[in-house]
């Protein structure tokens, strides 16, 4: 009897697998022209002015040794990062690096982005010297060519992934003792030209009109299509996500057409994916894919950025830290950290702390298409914190003086709410349009003056973004 038990808690063991780690870490945008002497108003340069004869003014607002809401990141921010994941005890399986590694301001030339990224990769090498790091590319990253892209990751990229990767920025990495895999796109082939944050500087756009650019849909699907044959499970990882910013009403990135084909392939593969993983918004968020009869099928965390500054409003550092089954790669739960950067500049040292776990903090039994589209639902109840929760993680516990600055009105706004519920569930941009408007007519005509004004201007940046779309 005792043989018997040992031979089914073998099995039960086998079956159930390791349990092991991978971190996230997305939209770095490190800027090397960062300095505490620099002005906080002028993305923290330390720059001269003109009107004082070339002397050097320091501003009122100086910044911060780890950076500045208004400013990308320093290299001691990231460094503070790098030597928090390299604390963190525990099976680390891989990390994903999901692009945006370079600041967004320009004056960087080509050979000072690659030196940039050169030293981004050999602070996440000695990080993480018994693992391997996958990259992905965010539209920051453009500028080199895939060659020296892959000279700069050559330690990470195995030779069958370097062969697509050179191509034109995308590859797999089967995980050949497990059954799944992991997928990395280069979302800047799909993105949106409209999207002006592409295409700040001239030239850098890698978008291309054609119906496939540089073939990675058929790659794609065919990629799915042998994991499926073979029985394997699927990551999906890229920069830029399918659906709506968060944080600007209407704004989206992608390009109609392949946001479009994205959910397509994502519905058709659904059984298969096991987790999609994204950055760009530099928001904590999440969004649910519904099948054609409108049932919850797959699901996209989004993970939000080491930098504190975004177009949209800031956030507080942040680094993810995904638990998973590594047999099948079922996703188990994740810890959320941060960096509280007031007290950091304040105090002159980075504690970096765990801001939540997924499970707990939600109330959640597990991580699904069906329990994420339970808890979007919670958001438009008056009658349930789920929202007041999710608002305070989506800029990652960012102080409430400057949320108020920035935010849609504050997770007990109705229109907000309902702001951040269309966005999760609705990922086809005249999708999101129509739930917005829909369900914010309601409130709006039984609401506060305020909450009507609210409305009002928000819908009309729906309809701008609406109408630049369908002229383009």
């Amino acid at each position: 009897m005792i043989r018997d038990y040992l031979i089914l808690l073998s099995w039960l063991c086998a079956v159930q697998g390791k349990i092991g780690y991978f971190w996230h870490i997305t939209d770095i945008h490190y800027d090397p022209k960062y300095t505490t002497q620099g002005n906080a108003a002028t993305m923290c340069w330390n720059t001269r002015n003109i009107v004082d004869g070339g002397r050097t003014r320091l501003d009122r607002k100086l910044a911060g040794k780890f950076g500045d809401y208004r400013c990308d990141s320093p290299w001691a921010l990231i460094e503070s990062a790098a030597r928090t994941m390299r604390s963190r005890p525990g099976d680390i399986e891989f990390v994903l690096w999901t692009g945006d590694a370079l600041t967004r301001n320009a004056g960087m030339n080509a050979e000072l982005r690659l030196q940039c990224l050169r030293n981004l990769t050999e602070l996440l090498h000695r990080t993480f010297k018994g693992q391997f790091v996958f990259p992905a590319l965010g539209h920051e990253d453009i500028g080199l060519n895939y060659t020296q892209l892959a000279s700069v990751w050559q330690n990470w990229l195995p030779p069958e992934a370097v062969d697509t990767f050179v191509k034109a920025g995308y590859y797999t990495i089967e995980q050949r003792s497990k059954k799944y895999r992991i997928v990395f796109l280069n979302t800047n082939l799909w993105l949106n030209p409209v999207d002006s944050r592409m295409l700040h500087r001239a030239g850098s756009s890698t978008v291309d009109n054609t119906q496939d650019p540089f073939g990675q849909w058929l790659w794609f699907q065919s990629v799915l299509e042998n994991a499926r044959k073979k029985k394997e499970t699927v990551y999906i990882v890229g920069h830029t996500p399918p659906g709506v910013d968060d944080h600007e009403s209407g704004a989206v990135a992608l390009n109609e057409r392949h946001n479009t084909k994205y959910l397509q392939v994502v519905r058709l593969y659904s059984d298969i994916i096991r987790g999609q993983f994204f950055g760009h918004w530099h928001s904590d968020t999440f969004r649910v894919i519904y099948s054609d009869t409108g049932l919850p099928v797959s699901w996209i965390m989004m993970a939000p950025s080491v930098t504190p500054s975004t177009v949209g409003g800031p956030n507080n550092p942040g680094l993810r830290l995904y638990k998973f089954e590594t047999n099948t790669g079922q996703i188990l739960d994740y810890t959320q950290y941060y960096l509280n950067l007031p007290e950091a500049n304040s105090i002159g040292k980075a504690n970096w702390v765990a801001e939540y776990s997924l499970l707990d903090y939600y109330e959640l039994q597990e991580i699904s298409a069906i329990t994420l589209h339970d808890l979007a639902d919670r958001f438009t109840q008056s009658n349930d914190y789920a929202f007041v929760r999710y608002y305070a993680a989506n800029t990652v516990s960012l102080p409430r003086e400057v949320e108020q600055i920035w935010g849609c009105g504050g997770p007990l706004n109705g229109v907000c709410a309902l702001h951040h519920y269309c966005t999760v569930t609705r990922l086809n941009p005249e999708s999101y349009r129509e739930c917005y408007s829909s369900y914010a007519y309601a409130l709006a005509s039984t609401g506060h003056s305020t909450v009507r004004l609210y409305f009002a201007l928000h819908l009309l940046v729906l309809l701008i973004c609406a109408e630049v779309l369908n002229d383009r």
